[in-house]
């Protein structure tokens, strides 16, 4: 099968609506770590915009293990989504797989995991304790995880400097999230207290960013759905 690629037409609105993607998808990431270890632990426990914790009684859980494990199951699940469809020629919403590629932030899960810092680190850590092997077998994992989508984004780029766009999707979501997730979280949440009550261990200000991210993201969804399509065999 030939590889379709499209010319990436960048406009506010398409910023805008890629960052509200960016956004539901890390927030979905906690979601998906927080329902699962209540699911298994059968109580809820917290979560904020960058981590989760179990509840107390869940401590002693045989299966806790893989509330950690569902958030990047989930997060991969989400990017191998999108690299189906930018594989499927003819299918309307290449330019929304690729955007789901890059708004599930790989840069996030092949960094931290060779700084020994995310869940699938603490994962290999806590089944066979702080092993040279496992380290480096986990980041094996990830690399297959991410690269073969990446791949995929990055051959579907039909604009010149197609490097310097694929430099810019991988680098700048993550940077966003970061900065908005410690402004969120480190300040919002934790210094100044805003909203911080919680419904089933999901604080207030969590869910209203949630809730506005969902509105803006379906009003502006349209603005990532419109592929400008470039067949390879046109000059």
């Amino acid at each position: 099968m030939q590889t379709q690629q499209m010319k990436l037409l960048i406009t506010w609105k398409y910023v805008i609506a890629f960052l509200f993607l960016t956004i539901l998808c890390g927030t979905s990431h906690e979601f998906v770590h927080h329902f699962s270890g209540a699911a298994i632990c059968g109580c809820f426990g917290y979560k904020t915009f960058n981590s989760f914790t179990l509840c107390d009684s869940c401590h002693e859980n045989p299966y806790r293990l893989w509330a950690t494990v569902a958030g990047p199951a989930f997060t991969y699940l989400l990017m191998w989504i999108g690299m189906y469809q930018l594989k499927m020629s003819g299918n309307k919403n290449k330019q929304l797989g690729f955007a789901l590629i890059f708004a599930n932030f790989p840069i996030n899960r092949i960094f931290f995991a060779l700084i020994d810092s995310n869940d699938e680190q603490y994962i290999a850590r806590h089944l066979f304790g702080h092993s040279q092997w496992a380290f480096w077998i986990t980041n094996l994992i990830i690399w297959l995880c991410t690269v073969p989508p990446l791949y995929y984004a990055y051959q579907s780029i039909a604009n010149k400097r197609k490097l310097f766009w694929f430099i810019g999707f991988f680098v700048l979501p993550f940077v966003f999230v970061l900065f908005f997730g410690l402004f969120l979280e480190q300040y919002l949440l934790l210094q100044q207290k805003i909203l911080a009550s919680t419904v089933v261990g999901i604080p207030l200000l969590i869910l209203l960013v949630e809730i506005i991210c969902l509105a803006g993201y379906f009003l502006m969804k349209k603005y990532i759905y419109s592929p400008v399509l470039k067949d390879d065999n046109l000059p």
